[in-house]
């Protein structure tokens, strides 16, 4: 059961993962779309060739900033996630490792129980077999 657990929830981490990825690959699409509309309708502007070309460098590093930005909001994100996902695995993990622990004392205080119990009817059973034999 907590292996289920555990393999669905890798499972979800990985959709996640597909999900933030998909996301960042828009994101830079779209500050990819917006750049060259934005460079195009520079270009067509009826300014002089040296405001237009001030106007696209700055816009150029608006864009990038912008880029620069969103990505490390994802990178952060992912991190987050990343250290999430570790932080669930390691409880899962210690978790298993006390209910083993748990079940490794059950059967050796069983054991001893169950030997104590063969002994004590061994001897009992000496015991009758005495005293049948007198």
């Amino acid at each position: 059961m907590i292996l289920r657990n555990l393999l669905d929830f890798v499972s979800k981490e990985k959709r996640k993962r597909e999900r933030v990825k998909a996301a960042q690959k828009f994101a830079v699409g779209m500050g990819v779309v917006a750049a060259a509309g934005v460079a195009t309708g520079i270009l067509f502007a009826p300014k002089l060739g040296k405001e237009t070309r001030e106007n696209l460098k700055k816009k150029a590093v608006n864009t990038a900033e912008t880029i620069k930005d969103t990505v490390r909001k994802k990178v952060k994100t992912v991190n987050d996630s990343a250290a999430h996902a570790a932080q669930e695995v390691s409880n899962v993990i210690k978790d298993v490792h006390g209910k083993t622990e748990s079940v490794k004392k059950d059967i050796k205080d069983g054991c001893h129980e169950i030997t104590q119990d063969i002994h004590k009817t061994a001897e009992n059973i000496s015991n009758e077999l005495n005293k049948a034999v007198k």
